[in-house]
Protein backbone atom coordinates (compact mmCIF):
# COMPACT_ATOMS: atom_id res chain seq x y z
CA UNK A 1 0.00 0.00 0.00
CA UNK A 2 1.41 3.45 -0.93
CA UNK A 3 1.07 6.96 -0.46
CA UNK A 4 1.55 9.90 -3.06
CA UNK A 5 1.61 13.09 -1.23
CA UNK A 6 1.36 16.17 -4.54
CA UNK A 7 3.81 19.20 -4.16
CA UNK A 8 -0.15 20.84 -3.67
CA UNK A 9 -0.72 18.75 -0.85
CA UNK A 10 2.58 18.50 0.65
CA UNK A 11 2.94 22.51 0.85
CA UNK A 12 -0.49 22.30 2.43
CA UNK A 13 1.02 19.77 5.18
CA UNK A 14 4.02 22.17 5.85
CA UNK A 15 1.73 25.09 6.28
CA UNK A 16 0.19 23.08 9.36
CA UNK A 17 2.72 20.61 10.93
CA UNK A 18 5.96 20.71 12.25
CA UNK A 19 8.80 19.16 10.13
CA UNK A 20 9.81 16.29 12.68
CA UNK A 21 6.16 15.29 13.22
CA UNK A 22 5.06 11.41 13.05
CA UNK A 23 2.21 11.93 10.16
CA UNK A 24 -1.22 9.19 11.04
CA UNK A 25 -3.59 8.70 8.15
CA UNK A 26 -6.82 8.28 10.76
CA UNK A 27 -9.71 6.69 9.79
CA UNK A 28 -12.66 8.64 12.10
CA UNK A 29 -14.08 5.79 13.25
CA UNK A 30 -14.34 6.37 17.25
CA UNK A 31 -11.58 4.04 18.33
CA UNK A 32 -8.45 5.95 19.72
CA UNK A 33 -7.06 8.94 21.62
CA UNK A 34 -7.76 11.40 18.45
CA UNK A 35 -11.30 9.97 17.90
CA UNK A 36 -14.13 12.23 18.17
CA UNK A 37 -17.00 10.40 16.33
CA UNK A 38 -18.81 7.92 18.43
CA UNK A 39 -21.75 6.56 16.69
CA UNK A 40 -22.00 5.11 13.33
CA UNK A 41 -22.45 6.85 10.45
CA UNK A 42 -22.47 5.90 6.73
CA UNK A 43 -19.40 8.45 5.75
CA UNK A 44 -16.54 7.55 5.52
CA UNK A 45 -14.06 9.88 7.02
CA UNK A 46 -10.51 10.45 7.00
CA UNK A 47 -8.30 13.31 9.03
CA UNK A 48 -4.31 13.27 8.80
CA UNK A 49 -2.49 14.02 12.25
CA UNK A 50 0.66 15.12 13.37
CA UNK A 51 1.65 14.14 16.53
CA UNK A 52 5.04 14.14 18.53
CA UNK A 53 7.86 12.10 16.59
CA UNK A 54 7.92 10.01 20.20
CA UNK A 55 4.54 10.01 20.27
CA UNK A 56 3.51 6.03 21.08
CA UNK A 57 0.53 5.78 19.43
CA UNK A 58 -0.80 2.00 19.70
CA UNK A 59 -3.59 1.80 17.61
CA UNK A 60 -1.90 3.24 14.51
CA UNK A 61 -0.30 -0.29 14.23
CA UNK A 62 0.79 -0.35 10.25
CA UNK A 63 2.80 1.54 8.14
CA UNK A 64 2.01 3.29 5.28
CA UNK A 65 4.68 4.22 2.39
CA UNK A 66 4.23 7.43 1.09
CA UNK A 67 7.12 9.47 -1.02
CA UNK A 68 7.41 11.75 1.74
CA UNK A 69 8.41 9.27 4.53
CA UNK A 70 6.26 6.72 6.38
CA UNK A 71 2.94 7.53 7.80
CA UNK A 72 0.59 5.10 10.14
CA UNK A 73 -2.81 4.12 10.05
CA UNK A 74 -5.45 1.82 11.86
CA UNK A 75 -4.29 -1.87 10.32
CA UNK A 76 -7.71 -2.79 10.39
CA UNK A 77 -9.01 0.11 9.00
CA UNK A 78 -7.37 -1.16 5.60
CA UNK A 79 -10.49 -1.65 3.75
CA UNK A 80 -11.76 1.63 3.27
CA UNK A 81 -8.08 2.20 1.54
CA UNK A 82 -6.94 1.23 -1.54
CA UNK A 83 -3.30 0.04 -2.91
CA UNK A 84 -2.33 3.06 -4.67
CA UNK A 85 -3.42 6.18 -2.90
CA UNK A 86 -2.86 9.80 -3.61
CA UNK A 87 -3.17 13.38 -1.28
CA UNK A 88 -4.11 15.74 -3.14
CA UNK A 89 -4.98 20.02 -2.39
CA UNK A 90 -7.85 20.78 -4.91
CA UNK A 91 -10.34 23.55 -4.21
CA UNK A 92 -8.95 24.37 -0.99
CA UNK A 93 -9.53 21.29 0.43
CA UNK A 94 -7.12 18.22 0.87
CA UNK A 95 -8.46 14.76 -0.91
CA UNK A 96 -7.76 11.41 -0.64
CA UNK A 97 -8.82 9.59 -3.79
CA UNK A 98 -7.30 6.22 -4.92
CA UNK A 99 -8.07 3.59 -7.58
CA UNK A 100 -11.90 3.28 -6.66
CA UNK A 101 -12.35 6.94 -6.75
CA UNK A 102 -12.17 9.58 -4.22
CA UNK A 103 -12.07 8.41 -0.34
CA UNK A 104 -12.73 11.34 1.41
CA UNK A 105 -12.64 15.10 -0.39
CA UNK A 106 -12.39 16.86 2.48
CA UNK A 107 -9.92 15.40 5.25
CA UNK A 108 -8.94 17.75 8.10
CA UNK A 109 -5.33 18.31 9.06
CA UNK A 110 -5.22 18.04 12.93
CA UNK A 111 -1.53 18.97 14.36
CA UNK A 112 -1.95 17.79 17.97
CA UNK A 113 2.18 17.62 18.41
CA UNK A 114 3.28 18.86 21.81
CA UNK A 115 0.12 17.25 23.68
CA UNK A 116 -0.33 13.83 25.06
CA UNK A 117 -1.92 11.23 23.13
Amino acid sequence: MKLTITNDALQQLNKVFPADSKLLLSFDDGVGPFSKVGVCSLDVSFDVIAVDKDAEVPDYDTKLAANVGNWYFKGYTNIYLDQDMKLDYTNNQIVLSGESGVLDSNIELKDLTKQNA
